[in-house]
């Protein structure tokens, strides 16, 4: 007999204070809604899922537009720069680190 499983990502995850809810696409810091778009909400949720792990901008931006995508990776520094500006409206603690020269990685 097979055991059961679903290749489900978790429905939720929380990092001190700051709770996300994957299949919902919302982000709380202490329960209060923190705005983001499709895309802030597709990078965090990338890198969230995969904390401590080190993506480049290239892979974050196939990831989200794909390889057909009509930009370049130079845009995912802005959206990194329009989320840490989101969420330092609610706190001072960073949740996505530059690895400079390299890229981001989620340290929530």
């Amino acid at each position: 007999m097979r055991e059961n499983r679903k290749s489900k990502k978790n429905d939720t995850a929380s990092f001190g204070e700051l709770w996300i809810d994957y299949s919902g696409r919302r982000i709380f810091y202490r329960n209060q809604e923190v705005v983001l778009t499709k895309t802030e909400f597709d990078i965090i949720e990338l890198l969230s899922l995969n904390s401590g792990r080190v993506f480049d901008r290239e892979h974050i931006y196939t990831s989200i537009w794909g390889y057909d995508g009509l930009g370049d990776s130079s845009v995912i520094a802005e959206h990194v720069r329009r989320i840490r500006g989101k969420l330092s409206r609610h706190t001072d603690r960073e949740y996505i680190e530059t690895v400079w020269g390299v890229g981001y990685r989620w340290i929530g």
